[in-house]
């Protein structure tokens, strides 16, 4: 097994000694870039990585590894939490965690608060680019300022952010609501709403939207702009939403909900009006909602594992302190789509 070789191994397949292997694991400035290339070259291809981080990491400044997510009462982040902390275990990090509600201004106090305590690294699911408000360009500005002077490895999760290179996980969304919008065309439905966001401010909501889309003009169906609906991916303003596409005279014979808390407004919202998931009209969720389950309500749902997410961000990240000069990687997750009863 790779885990399994010795810094001696690694400096017979690299041609150098171990006292130089020893060097580039620990980002000695000593090391010539030409050498140190061709160390990390074996390392990479012999996938040391796991051992050779637990080395790095055993030297490090601070055992401290920041995260900020939008919404900690979200279980999606929960989860993806819950991942983080069984590496952190592992390698006896602690966690500094921040909330910021989606809130520019909560975002920026996190980070700021992140780069005074010198944190060894950072998770991050940035807001900037998330609603409208957050793309003002001065917003981006002091966003990418305060990232650069983190000067620790940074990990992006679920969201991108335009404007620096960094290593990240996502989940396809698109391909996930677009298998989502088949499976209910497959089952015979073409009058087919959507609770989303704004397509115009939220970079998710568009992002989404596409697969729906997509899937819909590959049927031959057309996408009717009286059946989509703009939310704030928040339970309250989709159970607005949900009770106006309910009393339409022809209103939609299935849904697609953008995340968990604008599928339970929507459930919310349907047993107000007493009716019922499938009988009355289908329904597929982005994300489970594990509440679902335990009550027996067979409810249909893109699965987007989010305890995997974070604890391939948190393996990323090691990694990234473990070797700084690494090509950055982007990790992309297909969610499969769970169908229960259409």
């Amino acid at each position: 097994m790779a885990d399994q070789l010795t810094i001696s191994d690694i400096a017979s397949k690299a041609g150098v000694s171990k006292t130089t292997v020893s060097r580039v694991l620990n980002n000695s400035a000593s090391v010539k870039k030409a050498t140190r290339d061709k160390v990390l070259a074996v390392i990479q291809r012999e996938n040391y990585s796991p051992s050779s981080a637990a080395r790095s990491l055993s030297k490090r400044v601070s055992d401290t590894i920041g995260v900020i997510v939008p919404q900690l009462n979200n279980p999606f982040f929960g989860e993806i939490l819950s991942g983080i902390t069984e590496i952190l275990d592992a390698y006896n990090l602690t966690m500094l965690c921040m909330s910021t509600d989606d809130n520019i201004e909560k975002d920026l106090a996190s980070l700021a608060n992140i780069k005074n305590h010198q944190v060894r690294g950072l998770l991050y699911t940035p807001a900037v680019d998330y609603v409208s408000s957050y793309v003002d360009k001065y917003d981006r500005k002091r966003v990418l300022s305060l990232l650069h002077k983190i000067r620790a490895p940074i990990v992006l999760m679920d969201r991108q952010l335009k404007g620096l290179d960094l290593d990240g996980i996502f989940f396809d969304d698109t391909k996930g609501v677009y298998n989502a919008t088949k499976a209910l065309i497959d089952k015979g439905h073409t009058k087919i709403g959507i609770i989303n966001a704004p397509l115009g401010e939220w970079s998710l909501a568009r992002i989404r939207q596409k697969g729906f889309a997509d899937a819909m003009r590959d049927a031959g169906l057309p996408v009717e702009q009286r059946y989509i609906f703009a939310g704030d991916y928040r339970m309250s303003k989709s159970y607005e939403l949900s009770k106006e596409l309910l009393a339409m005279k022809d209103r939609p014979t299935a849904v697609i909900t953008c995340n968990n808390w604008t599928s339970m407004g929507f459930l919310k919202a349907v047993h107000e009006c007493g009716e019922s998931v499938p009988e009355d009209i289908s329904c597929i969720g982005l994300d489970r909602i594990e509440a679902l389950d335990i009550v027996g309500l067979n409810f249909n749902f893109i699965e987007r594992d989010a305890v995997y997410m974070g604890k391939k961000a948190m393996e990323l990240l090691i990694n990234r302190i473990a070797f700084p000069d690494r090509p950055k990687q982007n990790i992309l997750i297909d969610p499969p789509v769970v169908i229960r009863k259409l």
